[in-house]
């Protein structure tokens, strides 16, 4: 026969599990998160270099098509005003002409062209620089975190298999009627089915017990529930447990 102060003792484990258990499940719900966290700083990084570097090739690309295009150009209106002296009807001289006018303007455009592709790509390669710098500061910091949050995530998972196998442990212990009446409390609050008193205030609802009531709760010597809450009160050190 299993009496109310061993009870009260057995119940007083199981709830400094319970806290326990709630902290860890805390950590675990809120780590992916924080990981989430790092990893996007790390993509945003990575996605701006690659966005950069990506940019930075097709100003370089389309600069050397220019290039290639105004000598081709320019080539081919050295060969007409060479052929132009040679040429002696009038119709057939305006014609030429205009046509090496016409490919004098294109290289115009394109030479104003290759200056801003210039310009873009100064602009590109600082930010590049940048990025590289932020990267090389930054980036390194962000793996070793993760890394860190990852250990931690399988520790903390470890355990909280660890505890919950000692709860479980501790519940056969209590006698029949009160290991209903925990597990019934905990399955409707979700965290635990007890609560410790500190100074005169439940800690499952924070709600104040009447003296006389948290008097005869301070003897662990029969069970009685928070008026509030439904939770079975004990009294314990609440200071961590090791």
């Amino acid at each position: 026969m299993v009496s109310a102060e061993e009870d009260i003792q057995h119940l007083i484990m199981i709830v400094r599990k319970d806290e326990e258990i709630q902290s860890r499940k805390k950590f675990l719900k809120n780590a992916p998160a924080r990981i989430a966290r790092v990893d996007s700083d790390i993509n945003r990084m990575d996605s701006q270099f690659a966005e950069n570097s990506a940019a930075v090739a097709a100003l370089e690309a389309e600069n050397r098509k220019l290039l290639n295009k105004v000598k081709e150009q320019n080539e081919n209106i050295a060969k007409k005003k060479a052929l132009l002296s040679q040429i002696r009807e009038n119709k057939e001289y305006k014609a030429m002409k205009h046509e090496i006018e016409f490919l004098e303007n294109q290289v115009g455009e394109e030479e104003e062209r290759i200056l801003v592709i210039m310009d873009q790509m100064t602009g590109r390669v600082k930010d590049l620089e940048e990025i590289k710098r932020k990267i090389a500061n930054e980036k390194g910091a962000l793996l070793e975190e993760k890394k860190k949050l990852e250990e931690e995530l399988a520790r903390e998972m470890e355990e909280l298999r660890r505890l919950e196998e000692e709860q479980a442990r501790i519940l056969p212990n209590l006698s029949g009627k009160v290991q209903r009446l925990y597990e019934r409390i905990k399955e409707a609050k979700g965290d635990s089915g007890v609560a410790n008193l500190v100074g005169d205030v439940c800690q499952g609802c924070h709600s104040r017990v009447p003296p006389q009531k948290a008097h005869e709760i301070r003897r662990n010597d029969s069970i009685i529930m928070c008026e509030v809450c439904g939770r079975i009160l004990v009294f314990y050190d609440h200071t961590p447990s090791s």
